[in-house]
């Protein structure tokens, strides 16, 4: 059997980065996982970890080279095609993300798993009759898995059949008591309900919520901190900026304060740039 370089057994490695993955500290299993695959480039199970790895960390085209690797590797491989469906979706890619979880139902028409991923790759599409179709048939032979109710219940409600979707999310809770997903969603629809009014406004709750689930083709985009530091600077600048402007106003016209004309000129300036930069902020944002 192979071996790190620590002297530790492939399968204890592979076994202690799922735990890792299950236990949500992804970056340790990556970590953990990139000498494995260097060191056994043949190793499709190492690769599959990888790719769910790179998936949670929202390193997307890492996750796809990874799952296409092990792809390679396992051509008809169930867990291979499912991933590289999960990738090419968060990429925005979604023909080639629909065909590889077409063809993983296809290699194993009695797991829910790639039927619920087929399902979520065309939502993702913004396919949203099909999806629903699609998962319909999955949630009527998976009855006893509450995942694929779940999402089954997602399209139902993204047609525009939320009464339907709660009765599936239901019974999603039934099959698995505190199943957190269902939860969620239960909370989003019971949230949607009080929109609801009439036919009209059922079209546009239905149609929002359809287009919450879709993926633009650029793909998801990842949270930008040192953006979203630099909008927070530019915001807190700019509110104080605002406030010395206002301490000088008041300096002025009730104190009768004489404010040298250079201070207010550089006030106006920064205030000028602070707004700027937040407005700048915002619009990449």
């Amino acid at each position: 059997m192979r071996t790190d370089h620590h002297c530790v057994p492939t399968e204890n490695l592979l076994d202690r980065a799922d735990d890792l993955l299950t236990s949500g500290r992804a970056g340790q299993a990556a970590t953990l996982l990139t000498p494995v695959v260097g060191a056994e480039p043949g190793n499709a199970v190492a690769w599959l970890l990888l790719a769910r790895a790179r998936m949670a960390l929202g390193s997307y085209t890492d996750a796809l080279y990874a799952a296409r690797t092990a792809l390679g590797i396992n051509p008809r491989g169930v867990e291979e095609l499912f991933w590289v469906s999960a990738a090419y979706t968060a990429l925005g890619r979604h023909d080639l993300a629909i065909t590889a979880a077409s063809a993983a139902a296809d290699e194993d028409p009695g797991n829910p798993r790639p039927a619920e991923r087929h399902g979520r790759a065309l939502l993702a599409a913004g396919r949203t009759a099909e999806a629903e179709t699609v998962l319909a048939a999955a949630a009527e032979i998976a009855h006893y898995d509450a995942d694929v109710q779940v999402a089954y219940g997602m399209a139902l409600f993204a047609v525009g059949r939320p009464l339907s979707a709660r009765e599936v999310y239901a019974r999603a809770l039934r099959i698995a008591p505190g199943h957190q997903r269902a939860l969620s969603e239960l909370r989003r629809l019971t949230a949607a309900d009080n929109q609801i009014r009439d036919a009209d406004s059922l079209v546009r709750v239905a149609d929002a919520f359809a287009e919450s689930l879709r993926v633009p083709a650029g793909g998801i985009r990842r949270p930008d901190r040192a953006r979203s530091a630099l909008a927070h600077v530019a915001a807190v600048a700019l509110g104080v900026c605002l406030v010395a402007l206002v301490v000088l106003a008041v300096l002025i016209r009730l104190a009768g304060v004489e404010v040298p004309m250079p201070l207010l000129l550089a006030v106006f300036c920064t205030t000028g740039s602070a707004a700027c930069l937040t407005a700048y902020t915002r619009r990449l944002g």
